[in-house]
């Protein structure tokens, strides 16, 4: 048995600028307790599990004490809430991830001395899979031959070497060049799935962030690292950060500037801009809307600022 037969096919996955929060939703969603942190190409970095959450809470009040464990009985878990942390800062990296083709041996020594319950499957780089460590040792403990010792095999998975292929018969150049252009072939599809599985999770997200409201409690913490902005000596303080394709028209009017680029919000941005609008504006804050990064020469992510300067 090897690594593609006991994986879970279907997982959550995110790249390292998903939001903090989102991914948490995620976590409550799936039931196999990971989400898989990829970059571009699909290629594992990190994961995510409930117990980086819980390490990524702020502490309580030293001098308030320990809540009394009759009062937790029965208590539903506090949402989680990033307060403008990053996934980076988060998730446990690199990720330790398993070969398609690894034996069940292989896996199972792995992942006892990483002291993995989780690992990502991949296909070369690509990930394909979640291996679960309870899946290894229910297929250990169904094993024909238990006397063999998991521990013992001199064969390791960050060891296994590649084995030579036959000797074929002479070809003509042709049928060399044929080989050539399937190789590409295959490549160039290998890109486009790729490429299509971002755009995928891209928009899932985008959907997902459209349909999200601004809590009381994310407001609160937004007004307050603002001011903890300014007793630093700053002026600005990002208030979100945010996909452009979030916005009606994909960023374009921040980016113009175009004045009417309040109207292209939605979601939590949009919240963002009304408590300014209604809270802030008539005590003298001013807010301004910037694309902060471009891939590929398009806009990116955007950022909503609070703004009050210094007291001439």
């Amino acid at each position: 048995m090897i690594a593609r037969e006991l994986m879970t096919r279907h997982f959550p996955f995110v790249t390292a600028d998903a939001d903090l929060d989102y991914v948490a939703k995620l976590l409550s969603e799936c039931e196999i307790g990971v989400v898989p942190v990829v970059d571009e190409q699909l290629a594992p970095i990190g994961i995510v599990t409930r117990s980086n959450l819980e390490k990524a809470r702020p502490l309580p009040d030293a001098g308030l004490g320990p809540i009394p464990a009759f009062l937790l009985q029965n208590r539903r878990n506090a949402p989680f809430r990033s307060n403008g942390r990053a996934l980076r800062e988060v998730m446990t990296a690199p990720a330790i991830s398993v070969p398609s083709g690894a034996k069940l041996s292989d896996i199972a020594k792995v992942m006892q001395e990483h002291h993995l319950k989780r690992a990502p499957v991949v296909d070369g780089d690509k990930i394909i899979g979640v291996l679960l460590r309870r899946e290894v040792l229910h297929a250990l403990s169904e094993r024909k031959h238990p006397q063999q010792d998991v521990l013992s095999q001199p064969k390791s998975i960050l060891s296994e070497t590649r084995r030579e292929p036959e000797a074929c018969d002479i070809a003509t150049a042709e049928e060399f060049r044929d080989l050539v252009a399937a190789h590409e072939r295959q490549l160039d599809k290998e890109r486009e799935d790729r490429h299509r599985a971002m755009l995928e999770l891209r928009e899932q997200r985008i959907k997902d962030l459209a349909a999200q409201r601004l809590t009381e409690g994310q407001w609160r913490e937004m007004v307050s690292q603002a001011r903890r902005a300014a007793a630093s000596g700053l002026t600005e303080h990002m208030l979100i950060r945010f996909p452009a394709q979030l916005c009606l028209d994909g960023g374009r009017a921040i980016n113009a500037p175009d004045s009417h680029w309040p109207e292209t919000l939605r979601g939590e941005p949009a919240d963002v801009f009304k408590r300014w609008r209604n809270e802030l504006q008539p005590r003298g804050f001013k807010i301004a809307a910037q694309i902060v990064d471009f891939p590929e020469g398009l806009p990116g992510d955007a950022a909503l600022f609070l703004m009050w300067g210094k007291r001439t």
